[in-house]
């Protein structure tokens, strides 16, 4: 399984030549979230995140596979949208519910539930049970959670980079980001199907 570092480097390599593509799939992520989230006081949100998460990372995770994703791929958790919906519900009240207990129960929850809309993009018949169950295998049964945590703290990094590039870094940073979450996913995903071993970074 590659290091987080190298996560990042191959994650760089792959939008070498699909950096326009990448940050126009990003612009379009977040200006839809942008004004979905502003129908009814967030219900918007509610509604279509989950459809819109599927989507989103589903082009993301094709990226980092070398792949070209099209640009109607963004739209495909529509095609899903129950299993989108129910993943998105589910997760949200579980994190919430973790941080208004405590904040450590809101961290575990969060690093547990961080793929599953990684897992419901590649197996989408499996349905939003399997997804969240299967996030939490490959993160906290499998050991993997100090990976995931560090790659958060790997993303933090990358985002500041890019702020301190006058903002402009952000354009950059904010797909990059998204690229290597993807790929920590596929990385989780080829170690548990060969049986790797569990690393930290």
């Amino acid at each position: 399984m590659r290091s987080n570092f190298n996560i990042l480097s191959h994650s760089w390599d792959a939008l070498r030549s699909k950096w326009l593509l990448a940050i126009g799939l990003t612009l379009l992520h977040g200006v839809i979230s942008a004004v979905v989230g502003g129908v009814g006081m967030g219900i918007g949100n509610i509604a279509l995140g989950g459809a819109l998460a599927f989507g989103f990372n589903r082009t993301m995770v094709q990226l980092y596979r070398g792949q070209t994703p099209a640009v109607e791929t963004y739209f495909d958790g529509f095609r899903t949208y129950l299993p989108t919906l129910i993943a998105f519900l589910l997760t949200g009240v579980i994190v919430l519910m973790g941080f208004v207990l405590l904040v450590i129960p809101g961290i575990i929850a969060a690093i547990g539930l961080s793929q599953v809309f990684y897992v419901l993009q590649e197996q989408p018949e499996r349905g939003a049970e399997f997804a969240l169950k299967e996030s939490w295998r490959l993160t906290w049964t499998n050991g993997n959670m100090w990976k995931v945590f560090g790659m958060m703290l790997l993303s933090l990094l990358v985002f500041f980079g890019g702020l301190l590039a006058f903002g402009i870094g952000l354009f950059f940073a904010i797909p990059l980001i998204s690229v290597m979450t993807a790929g920590l996913y596929e990385e989780l995903r080829l170690n548990d199907a060969q049986g790797g071993p569990v690393e930290f970074v």
